[in-house]
C-alpha cells in the first residue's frame, strides 16, 4: 500500500512498485525459458505463489516475535462508544432539513489504536487471532503453488494434489473463522482495560457490547476447495484407469 498527502508522489511510488514487480516477473520468465520449462506461464505462476507463501511466513515470524516482546500493539478495530463532538440534526427534536448537503447523523464503533503494556494473556490472544488470519492469506498461494507445480511436471491429478486441497479447505474453515473471532474478543477486552466503561460520561468509552460475528466466507471457500479435492481425486482415478487401458 502506498499513501501520502501528495497524489503525484503517491502515483509515482505506485508506479515504481509496479515496475519492480514487472522486473521480477520478467526475471522469472527468463529463468523458466532458460530451464526450458514445459509451460513458462505455469512455471512463473508457481514461482510467484512460492514468493507469496514466503512473504506470509515472514509476516508470521514477525507476528510471533512481536507477541513475545513488550512493544506497543496495534489494534485495527478496537470497539469504542464515542460522544460526537458536535450536536447532530438527528439528535435535535423538530429539526427541519435545509435542503443543502449536510451531516445529518453519524457514529463511530471502532478505532485504530496502539496499546502499550498489554499483559501476556491479551497479547497471546491478539497474536493468535492475527496469526490465524494471516495463515488464511497464505492458503491461496499454497494451493496455486501446488497445482501449478504438479501441472508443470504433468501430474495435475496426483493424489497429493487432492490431499493439499482438502488440507487447505480445513485451514481456511478453521483459521478463517477463529482468527477474526479471537481478534474481536481480544480487542474488546483491551478496550475495557484502557477506556472508561460505556456508561461513563466521557468523550470516548469502551464499546457497550461484545460483538462476535463469525464470517461466512471461510465456509464457502472451504466448501469450494473440498469440492475441488473430490474432483481432483476423481480425475486421478480416471487417469489411472485410462493409463491402464493404453
Amino acid at each position: 500500500m502506498v499513501s501520502g498527502t501528495d497524489l503525484p508522489t503517491v502515483l509515482l511510488w505506485g508506479g515504481v512498485g509496479l515496475a519492480v514487480v514487472a522486473a521480477i516477473v520478467a526475471l522469472m520468465v527468463w529463468d523458466a525459458r532458460r530451464r526450458k520449462s514445459p509451460s513458462v506461464l505455469l512455471d512463473v505462476i508457481a514461482a510467484m505463489a512460492r514468493v507469496w507463501v514466503a512473504i506470509v511466513l515472514l509476516g508470521a515470524g514477525l507476528l510471533i516475535i512481536r507477541g513475545f516482546t513488550t512493544a506497543p500493539y496495534d489494534i485495527a478495530a478496537m470497539p469504542i462508544s464515542p460522544a460526537w463532538p458536535t450536536s447532530l440534526p438527528c439528535q435535535t427534536s423538530g429539526y427541519e432539513p435545509t435542503g443543502a448537503t449536510e451531516l445529518y447523523c453519524a457514529s463511530a464503533d471502532t478505532a485504530h489504536a496502539t496499546v502499550s503494556g498489554l499483559d501476556g494473556g491479551l497479547r497471546a490472544l491478539l497474536t493468535a487471532g492475527d496469526l490465524l488470519s494471516l495463515l488464511v492469506l497464505g492458503v491461496p498461494g499454497l494451493v496455486i503453488a501446488v497445482l501449478s507445480q504438479r501441472a508443470v511436471v504433468g501430474a495435475a491429478f496426483a493424489a497429493r494434489t487432492s490431499r493439499w486441497l482438502l488440507i487447505s479447505a480445513i485451514i481456511v474453515l478453521v483459521a478463517g473463522t477463529l482468527g477474526p473471532m479471537l481478534t474481536d474478543i481480544g480487542s474488546a477486552l483491551v478496550a475495557q482495560q484502557v477506556l472508561p466503561p460505556a456508561d461513563a460520561n466521557v468523550a470516548v468509552a469502551a464499546g457497550r457490547t461484545f460483538s462476535i460475528a463469525p464470517p461466512l466466507w471461510p465456509l464457502g471457500v472451504a466448501l469450494g476447495l473440498a469440492a475441488l479435492s473430490v474432483i481432483f481425486r476423481q480425475g486421478a482415478r480416471l487417469q489411472r484407469e485410462t493409463e491402464g487401458l493404453v
